[in-house]
Formats: structure tokens, sequence, C-alpha cells
């Protein structure tokens, strides 16, 4: 029988990562003719700003794809394209764009975390449990990778550990949801978050291991 509040915890954190990648993509998309808006709180370290240049979604990918076809190492353009992908629903070439886009700019940390999302978003349509496990793992370890390279943002901590978890991958899971507990301690998905770890720690040997930071946080 399913775990009505495994799954009640997996849609909440599912939630939060779908408005993270929104506010993100906004950031970087703008919406609207006249939209001006620097990249919001999520990823300090950036000051990118990006004009809508038409409010027609199709045309905005149209034209991203051409930007980016010009100077396809720019971070800027490959954030953009992939935002403007997930966004749209084209997740399959959001992971194209961003999987080179991680190899032109592997200490971009928006670009890890919309990989992680579409890896994500593709493990949600995969019938196979291997396949399926597989391409969380993958999640997780782009977000894991976005949250080392800013470690004073929790989110990418919560959303690596959802992904481990749904991977199979249990001292992953309550290692970074750890990570998470220790930026955020009451976070709104704090006692969710510890419940979590605890029903892990009873329902395994060694979930609690050498790759996890240790108990609960209290």
């Amino acid at each position: 029988m399913m775990d009505r509040n495994k799954v009640s915890f997996w849609t909440r954190v599912g939630a939060l990562a779908l408005a993270v990648i929104f506010l993100v993509s906004f950031a970087f998309v703008g919406i609207g003719a006249n939209a001006d808006i620097s990249l919001l709180g999520l990823f300090g370290g950036s000051q990118d700003e990006e004009q809508a240049q038409t409010s027609n979604p199709q045309e905005q990918v149209s034209q991203a794809e051409q930007e980016l076809e010009g100077d396809p190492e720019n971070p800027r353009l490959i954030r953009r394209l992939a935002g403007l992908y997930l966004q749209n629903g084209q997740t399959d070439k959001a992971v194209e764009v961003l999987e080179d886009g991680r190899e032109a700019a592997p200490d971009d940390p928006v670009i890890a975390l919309y990989l992680g999302q579409a890896y994500a978003g593709e493990a949600q349509g995969l019938a196979d449990e291997e396949e399926r496990a597989a391409r969380y793992k993958q999640a997780g370890d782009a977000y894991a990778t976005a949250a080392e390279l800013q470690e004073d943002k929790p989110q990418p901590y919560l959303l690596a550990g959802q992904a481990y978890d749904q991977a199979g991958e249990r001292s992953k899971a309550i290692e970074y949801w750890n990570g998470y507990l220790e930026l955020e301690p009451e976070g709104e998905e704090a006692e969710a978050v510890k419940e979590r770890i605890a029903s892990l720690l009873e329902g395994s040997d060694n979930s609690g291991g050498p790759g996890a930071k240790g108990a609960p946080q209290q």
C-alpha cells in the first residue's frame, strides 16, 4: 500500500521545485514587454538581467535559440533558453541545452538547478523503475552541484534530498536534507524533512551511515 505521508511530502517538495524554477525562469526570461528583473535572492551571486522582447512564447524560444547559436558558451543565454524550454514543457530540449551548458559553465549554480529540474521532470514520465531511479539520481547529482556551488542556499539541499530519496539513495537523501536543516532549521519543510529522515532511518540498516552528515537536526 502506498505511503500517504511519503506521497504528500514529495508532492509538497515537488511543488517547491516548480516554484523555484518558475521564479528563476521569471528572473532571467522576463514576463511581459517591459520586464526588467534581477535574479531573485535564490542565488545571490548573479546580477544578470533579461528583458523579454516579445510576449509570444514561441517567438521568445526562437529568438533565444538564435542568440545561443551565435554565442553557444554564454551562461546567460544558456539559462534563458533552458528556462523557456522548461516553461514550455520542452524538457528534452532543456536537458540537451543544459548538459552542454554544464560543460561550458561548470561553476554556474542556476544551470545545475535547471538541470536537476529537467532530469526530475523526465523521471516522472518513465515507467521503468530502474530507469526512473537512475534519472532521479541524475537530478539529485545536479541539485547537489547547485547546493555545493552556493552553500548558503537551502532550497537545492532540499531538492537534492527529495531526488535522492526517489532514486533510493537513502544516505545521500539524509545527507542533503540535514544540510537543508542546518541552513533552515525553522523552514517551512523542516518538520516534514525531520519526519522523513526518521522514517528512512527506521526503515533501513545503514541509511544514516558514513554518507550522511549525522542524525536528524532537532
